[in-house]
């Protein structure tokens, strides 16, 4: 093996070609970069070819997961454009890019005739990058991730549209498109290990140890293969006062997705030996089906009128596994088994809306908005799977010792939505404009589904099949109503013709309520209330100041409280009584500058400041495993941070620009205390990057561009394991056409 093929392949896709220079936070900022500092811009048609090398150390897929570029390197054509008039009133337009490396592909295709119509066709292709990591236990040093680390997703997407528009007739469009996506990622579903610290007796688990047996993160694939497609047809027609729109969509969707991971990683337990488990595959058929009607009527300057109505159906099958290995101490051995096998089952969905809004323009300082929207919708389902278990007096693994049971379910569900409203917008004071909207969406449902039951059964040591009916306990009828209430006030005022400032407050009132039947006798909901429901208040003040022409701040502070509450009782009438479950509260405060003193110089910088916490038991909650106990293992979901970043671009002179960056972002709510008797959760890491870059005009057809920078990022959530830091090149030649 060549030893110096990394290094040379770097050097290949700096010369060569690639993407531009890739992290969140330049993106951003570039792009709130005032455009009179690029004096160097190419024409309408161009070509631009361009090469990304980084040359990171450490963890290189945590630096491709956050920069989305990988850590070989990209490189090929950045931006494609070309624009050429056919006749005199036919024009067409070819956009794209092609970047190897980190598989981002456009091919787009535009044919456009003024007095009939357009065609658009085109291709494209992008990839995101997943680090494939666990979780990180502090007490042991101990880290967990998945090998290979790195992992990545493709999305990609064809589509062609046409659209007939001859003057002073209907519009008429029909479009196609194909979604894809394929790949794995790191799953939200995280497996259990043996913790290092548990007691072990005879190869199996005592659960004495301090904490009992806490299990660690493990890492999980999350395996993707998902096709969508939708062929949709519309036209738009305007007689008199009238416009009327026409759309129908068909639908079709087909993924087969599932899960996998090492159940106990590096687990030195001879009972649970580490095992590789492919779980929860899924699998779903689907087509869609949806009528809309759009009319708007303008009687007059002052009154409008729009009423629209929504047809949609929706039908699927469903299908899969969910596998596990399990031990049998009996046989010490481990086996597969069956949680869900064999997944059977389809539902319906039937969405009727309705809507109707009110436009009123009473005088030239006011406009009103009055709406009702009304919804229905009933879904069914059913189902079932097979489920497959070895009983503890089993003698052997042969297919006969195994007891299987065919399990199957239902459910139905129905609910209609009203949602009333309002806004209103007064402009009647001088240089202060006042506004206010209000929405209440009113759903009564009701839902009737029965668990999954066993309606035949085959045992494994005696052979014998029985069959049973759903249990009074598997039965559910209940009643799902929802009260979502929304309210905004705010005003936006001018005080002088250098200052702007908005204020804003808001209010958020959710409550969903679940009632059991309690004229239904023998059933598990009988009687029950429960309620689950927040409460949130904020203010957003704004002000944007320019002293000068030049010149700009523009300052924000968003403030947000609430409170979770959860109301349960099982009694029979009984109103419940509320418990607050969570109490949350954020801060965040940003300023921003641009200091644009000629077209030769232009500043940009900008800093935010969050405090966020989200309080649930802690410090409330104790665990009790041995004496003493382990108090406080449940700590608050605090999201604190600073970001900050500062954009400097000048002209040296008439053939080259000049372009300066830095950024930086820094949060630290990891508390590893906490994992002595819970799960340490809460970021902390460091950022900090620096670039320089030079676009030079050789010719008049010729330009080239190029960066160098440096970015170093800290982990603490993950003990430094996924650090890295690096330099980085970038290069760039654009040919006008």
């Amino acid at each position: 093996m060549d030893a110096n093929l990394p290094f040379r392949r770097r050097h290949v896709v700096l010369i060569c070609a690639g993407a531009a220079l890739a992290f969140p936070a330049v993106r951003t900022s570039a792009a709130d970069a005032p455009s009179q500092g690029d004096s160097l811009a190419p024409s309408d048609n161009y070509i631009k070819v361009s090469g990304l090398a980084p040359f990171v150390s450490d963890d290189k897929p945590a630096f491709a997961a956050r920069t989305g570029s990988p850590a070989a390197g990209s490189g090929g054509i950045e931006d494609f454009s070309f624009a050429k008039d056919l006749s005199g009133d036919s024009t067409m337009n070819v956009n794209g890019h092609a970047i190897g490396g980190s598989d981002d592909y456009l091919g787009e295709l535009k044919l456009n005739r003024t007095d009939l119509g357009s065609v658009d066709a085109g291709y494209k292709r992008f990839r995101t990058f997943y680090d494939g990591v666990g979780g990180f236990f502090p007490l042991n040093d101990s880290f967990q991730a998945l090998s290979p680390e790195g992992l990545h997703v493709d999305r990609s997407s064809f589509w062609i549209s046409a659209t007939l528009a001859k003057p002073d007739l209907p519009v008429f469009n029909i479009s196609f498109h194909s979604d894809t996506r394929t790949g794995q990622k790191d799953s939200s579903e995280w497996a259990a290990i043996v913790n290092p610290n548990a007691v072990i007796v005879n190869g199996v688990l005592s659960g004495t140890a301090r904490p009992a047996n806490t299990p660690f993160i493990a890492p999980n694939v999350q395996n993707l293969d998902e096709r969508h497609r939708t062929l949709d047809a519309s036209m738009v027609a305007t007689v008199g006062m009238l416009t009327e729109t026409l759309n129908a969509s068909l639908g079709w969707v087909n993924n087969d997705d599932w899960r996998s991971y090492v159940k106990y990683p590096g687990s030195t337990v001879i009972a649970n030996p580490a095992v590789t488990v492919l779980d929860d595959r899924q699998t779903i058929h689907s087509t869609n089906f949806r009528l809309l009607s759009q009319s708007d009527i303008k009687f007059n300057s002052c009154v409008a009128l729009d009423l629209g109505l929504t047809y949609s159906h929706q039908s699927s099958t469903n299908g899969g596994e969910w596998t596990n290995p399990s031990y049998s101490t009996a046989l010490k051995t481990v086996y597969t088994a069956i949680y869900a096998g064999n997944i059977f089952g389809g539902s319906k969905v039937d969405d009727y809306v309705g809507n109707l809004f009110l436009k009123l323009t009473p005088t030239r300082d006011w406009l009103i908005d009055l709406g009702f929207r009304d919804e229905f919708n009933v879904i069914s389902s059913s189902g079932g799977f097979q489920v497959v278990s070895l009983p503890s007096t089993a003698k052997n693994l042969n297919s006969s010792s195994f007891t299987v049971a065919n399990d199957v379910t239902y459910s139905h569900q129905a609910d209609h939505v009203a949602t009333p409203e309002i806004s209103v917008r007064y402009t009647g004071i001088n240089r202060i404009s006042l506004y206010a909207t209000f929405d209440d969406r009113i759903n009564r449902g009701n839902q009737h589904w029965i668990n999954p039951y066993a309606a035949s059964t085959t045992a494994g040591v005696t052979g014998i099949t029985t069959t049973a009916g759903a249990s009074p306990g598997s039965v559910f009828f209940q009643d799902a109503n929802q009260d979502y209430q929304n309210a905004k006030i705010g005003a936006n005022w001018s005080p002088f013709t250098v200052l702007t400032v908005r204020a804003e407050v808001f209010r958020k009132d959710h409550q969903n309520k679940f009632i059991g039947d309690s004229d239904i006798i023998g059933i598990a909901s009988t009687g029950a209330v429960y309620l689950t429901g927040y409460t949130f208040t904020g203010t957003t003040l704004s002000a944007i100041l320019k002293p000068l022409p030049t010149l700009s701040f523009t300052t924000r502070l968003d403030s947000q409280d609430g409170a979770m509450s959860v109301t349960g009782n099982s009694i029979t009438g009984g109103s419940g009584a509320e418990i607050t479950s969570g109490k949350a509260r954020g801060r965040t405060i940003s300023e921003a500058f641009d200091w644009n003193p000629s077209g030769q110089f232009y500043v940009h910088g900008d800093v935010s400041a969050a405090f966020n916490r989200l309080q649930t038991a802690y410090p409330i909650v104790t665990v009790v495993t041995t004496s003493p106990s382990v108090a406080t293992p449940i700590q608050n979901a605090d999201n604190n941070y600073v970001t900050g970043s500062i954009l400097a671009g000048f002209v040296l002179n008439k053939e080259t620009d000049v372009r300066l960056q830095a950024t930086y972002a820094h949060s630290d709510n990891f508390n590893p205390q906490i994992a002595s008797g819970g799960q340490p959760y809460g970021a902390g890491f460091d950022e900090k990057s620096i670039t320089a870059g030079v676009k030079y005009k050789v010719t008049n057809r010729w330009i080239v561009d190029g960066k160098v920078g440096y970015l170093h990022r800290t982990d603490a959530t993950t003990g430094g394991f996924t650090n890295y830091r690096g330099p980085l090149a970038y290069i760039g030649l654009t040919y006008s056409l």
